[in-house]
């Protein structure tokens, strides 16, 4: 049983002081000694003394015996080693500081000095993070480690308290300097007044706390004490010069230079002929509840590049501090080429190492690709462990619609710099097409600890003179604005909001085809709601400012219902009658203000005030191997306004009017399996598993008081009416075992599942579909079927559909899918829909060598119409053949940029288009404006 932390609490208050426990933590866990225990931490020290290791963790430290998890801002573990030669049992006091956790089996507890003893039969297992384990022959007498000896003496088990604890005075610590390690082919040493001085020579090597230095030749400078300390290396080091290929190492920078001089004690310096290449680290979100929430729809997703490196280059690179450097006549760069392909040129260059940011800024700056300037920049700031690029994404070519083009997106807080980066990026787009004119935006996205959301705007002077169908343009001045945002409110509310604005219907289609064809409506919107349990309410403001519909063309028929506004409230298996039943329920208020369509409608649409709700009660069992769940619904809907349908033509302003609908059926199901000892070589079958699992879904809508043609349709909920479906369905599984012995892997060999569709009635079913909505009478079967040939064929046939009254299919699909990652993958599939298409589909990619790729595609349609209009001025279809669209893309992977150059011919759009394309490793493909 799962322990609340307040129990906890509860008893450390009534039994004993403010920091221990009333019962040990580590004896209610039996058998615990024979868990593993593990150490690991960013950087770990370790040294002996009298017979017992000592493990002293500086940062990030973790402690694991199950089911106990501590992590910790630093430790130190005392493992009795020589004991643990001798015993079968050895023991681990654990000391912990700093923002303690203990997780125990979902428990936490949380503390800032936790004192522990651990009894292991496995040993210790330690691993740093970071940097290798430094050994030291002498005890390092640090603060965190004298005061875990000071509460070692007491004697305890264990000592947990709250209480951050107090800085020891200087006397308390061992004023002792760190070993300097020297490594080399020759050393010699010799006093010089108040200073010792070290010369090594041949392949020297230094090592200094979290600092390394390899070069040819190396001079150190120690201050002499009076303690006659024969061993330089325990001496305190002053100053250091080094010469000949020198490499110098600090945490995640790496100095490379041809001489470096530096004050250790005053952490000034000076590098000659030099280069500093500091690492990005990975970003790491305050807590992970943000991450749970997932963003709205978006067009551009972050990204980004940890583990890339960063370049700063001068003649002369001075250090004027801890973590501080100035470059005269300096070079910025992410290429680590000695001739980079892309860099900024300054003349006063200063990098501010701060916690978990380098911050390069930079003056009077050039913007070199190769070593030709294109761009100038008065002052520019990075934080280069973000590797954050101005540029963002390039692209040019040339398109028989748009003419010459170039795309460019410029990162602005790359250039502004400031802390608003940490939660936020802000893209300035930049374009020019030469038929069409200068295009810019700007995309701004944000992301704090509960909200976040983006703002796209995009702005074009069209000069063409028609759109795709040769629609003329009205106006030239063409744009859109989409806000997007989600605001976690308190008591679990939660707040989104969408405002969308088009200067025409037509724009979107033209240059932002992804968002057009793929994405969901544009719209104006307040969504407010709670869910609680098995309940929840919500509110909906939607009103369409644009007066059109956002997303669809002249072909479609999609209907836009305002709703100003909507409440509702939902119940979702809410158990009663002694969980016996089962109680599901959704009412709604809704004021509809009109709605949009690409048709003219024969009813005028008026504001209408709705109240809908459904209430359905089901009663699941399960006698044996059988589950069924019997079912009733009633609907009651309410409208203060109908159709009137007194005379021959139907006409608006009728009177209120209500109906009611109600339905019963019920679910059938049962799972069986079977094993067969079969094998097969050729397809790698090592036996087969079957599971079968038989279902029957029955549904009935005998009654329905009012014909839905005498009311006003907004949505499915208006337009249902009696319907009677039974859909007879079984899902089929073959599995089986591959890989190799010991480390197989269930593979599904094979998924059939068939779902047969009956209207004994002729009363159908109603959907809301993208053409309004959609009423499916004739009986039908849905076949998918998947089969995993081998490794890399599979053979896939998915959503066909066989009309068992016409007895032809309406939707048959099928293609074979060959993957071989990360060398090559092909697709071949054909696409059949009655009287629309028939469309063959080929797709590749073949992975050439390590640094160029190609890829491929075609659609071509053996079905596709064209509208044709007669001298009457009648509209009808012409069937015909026809390509889609085909493309070719060849891609060349730099260093840190992947070029590709692109081919591709789009007939349904009536263009043609070749372009080159830029993009930095790390950055997801995002969707492009205009065609691509």
């Amino acid at each position: 049983m799962r322990i609340p932390p307040i129990f906890f609490v509860l008893t450390v208050l009534f039994f004993m002081s403010g920091y221990s426990y009333a019962e040990s933590l580590l004896t209610r866990v039996k058998d615990i000694e024979q868990r593993p225990f593990s150490l690991s931490g960013n950087r770990i020290a370790t040294w002996k003394k009298d017979g017992i290791r000592v493990f002293a963790v500086q940062k990030d430290a973790r402690i694991l015996q199950w089911p106990f998890q501590i992590t910790a801002d630093t430790a130190v573990c005392w493992f009795h080693e020589e004991e643990a030669a001798q015993q079968k049992e050895a023991i681990v006091e654990v000391y912990c500081e700093g923002k303690v956790t203990i997780l125990e089996e979902g428990n936490y507890e949380q503390f800032e000095q936790v004192y522990l003893r651990f009894e292991t039969l496995t040993g210790i297992v330690v691993n740093p993070d970071v940097q290798p384990i430094e050994t030291y022959e002498v005890a390092q007498e640090t603060e965190i480690v004298l005061r875990g000896e000071e509460i070692r003496s007491m004697g305890r088990e264990e000592y947990l308290s709250a209480e951050i604890p107090a800085k020891m005075s200087p006397s308390d610590v061992s004023q002792k300097e760190e070993m300097v390690d020297i490594l080399a082919d020759s050393i010699d040493s010799w006093e010089d007044g108040d200073k010792r001085i070290v010369v090594a020579l041949g392949n020297v090597k230094v090592k200094k706390e979290d600092m390394t230095i390899d070069a040819d030749s190396v001079i150190l400078w120690f201050d002499a004490t009076e303690s006659d300390i024969s061993a330089e290396e325990k001496l305190p080091l002053r100053e250091i010069y080094a010469e000949g290929n020198v490499a110098m190492r600090r945490k995640d920078d790496l100095l490379i230079a041809d001489k470096i001089f530096e004050n250790v004690k005053e952490e000034r310096g000076i590098l000659i002929n030099s280069k500093i290449k500091t690492k990005i680290q990975e970003k790491r979100d305050k807590t992970d509840v943000a991450s749970e929430m997932k963003a709205p729809s978006r067009k551009e997703k972050r990204f980004t590049f940890e583990g890339f490196p960063a370049y700063v280059k001068g003649e002369e690179i001075r250090r004027v501090g801890k973590g501080k450097y100035e470059i005269t006549n300096g070079k910025i760069s992410a290429c680590g080429y000695g001739h980079p392909h892309y860099h900024f040129k300054g003349k006063k260059i200063r990098l501010a190492q701060r916690g978990v940011h380098n911050i390069v800024s930079s003056t009077n700056n050039s913007f070199y690709l190769d070593r030709y300037p294109i761009a100038y920049l008065p002052y520019l700031s990075l934080d280069v462990r973000r590797k954050e690029r101005l540029l963002r994404d390039w692209q040019f070519g040339s398109s028989s619609r748009f003419g010459s083009f170039i795309r460019t997106d410029w990162d602005l807080f790359a250039a502004t710099g400031g802390n608003q980066k940490d939660w936020s990026d802000l893209i300035l787009n930049l374009d020019y097409l030469q038929e069409r004119g200068l295009g810019t935006g700007l995309d701004f996205e944000y992301n704090r600890e509960d909200l976040f959301g983006y703002i796209d705007t995009y702005y074009i002077k069209d000069h063409g003179d028609s759109d795709i169908n040769d629609v003329p343009i009205e106006n030239e001045d063409r744009g859109t604005i989409l806000w997007r945002h989600r605001h976690q409110l308190p008591y679990d509310w939660r707040l989104e909001m969408e405002y969308s604005y088009l200067s025409d219907p037509r724009f979107l289609r033209e240059y932002f085809r992804h968002e057009f064809k793929q994405e969901k409506d544009r719209e104006t919107a307040l969504y407010l709601r709670r869910i609680h349990d098995t309940s929840a309410e919500t509110f909906v403001v939607n009103e369409q400012f644009n007066g059109f519909d956002t997303t669809v063309d002249s072909l479609r028929e999609r209907r836009y219902a305002e709703r100003l506004p909507e409440i509702s409230y939902r119940i979702i298996g809410e158990p009663i009658a002694d969980n016996r039943l089962v109680f599901t329920s959704e009412s709604a208020a809704t004021y509809f203000n009109g709605s949009f369509e690409r048709i003219d409608p024969e009813v005028e649409n008026e504001s209408v005030a709705r109240m809908d709700s459904v209430n359905r009660i089901s009663m699941p069992f399960k006698p044996g191997i059988f589950n069924i769940n019997p079912f009733a619904e009633g609907r009651v809907t309410a409208y203060t306004e109908s159709i009137d349908t007194s005379d021959a033509v139907d006409e608006a302003n009728g009177p209120a009017a209500g109906r009611f609908i109600g339905s019963f059926g019920f679910d059938w199901s049962s799972t069986h399996w079977r094993n067969y000892s079969y094998y097969q070589d050729f397809l790698k079958i090592n036996r087969l598993r079957h599971i079968f699992v038989p279902e029957l879904r029955y549904m009935y809508s005998p009654i329905v008081t009012k014909d839905p043609n005498e009311v006003y349709q907004y949505d499915s909920v208006d337009a249902l009416d009696s319907s009677h479906v039974a859909v007879i369905g079984v899902k089929n599984k073959l599995q089986t075992k591959r890989g190799e012995p010991g480390l197989e892997k269930t593979v599904d060999f094979i998924n059939f599942n068939v779902d047969y569709y009956l209207f004994p009635s002729k009363a159908g079913i109603y959907n809301d579909g993208i053409n309004g909505i959609i009423i499916r009478k004739d009986n039908f079967v849905n076949i998918d079927f998947r089969s995993q040939l081998t490794d890399i064929v599979a053979f896939v046939s998915e959503r066909n559909e066989f009309n068992t009254e016409k007895f032809q299919f309406d939707v048959l699909s099928s293609g074979l899918e060959f993957y071989n990652l990360p060398d090559w993958q092909y697709f071949i599939g054909h696409r059949f829909i009655r009287d629309i298409s028939s469309t063959i589909i080929l797709a590749a990619e073949y992975t050439i060598s390590e640094k160029w790729k190609v890829m491929g595609g075609e659609m071509y349609d053996f079905k596709s119409f064209e509208l044709i209009e007669d001298e009457n001025d009648n509209i009808d279809r012409e069937n015909k053949s026809q390509n889609l669209k085909t493309y070719l893309v060849l891609s060349r992977y730099f260093h840190d940029w992947i070029g590709s150059f692109t081919l591709e011919l789009d007939p349904v759009r009536d263009d043609s288009s070749y372009r080159f394309d830029i993009t930095p490793k790390g950055l997801e493909r995002k969707t492009r404006r205009f065609w691509f």
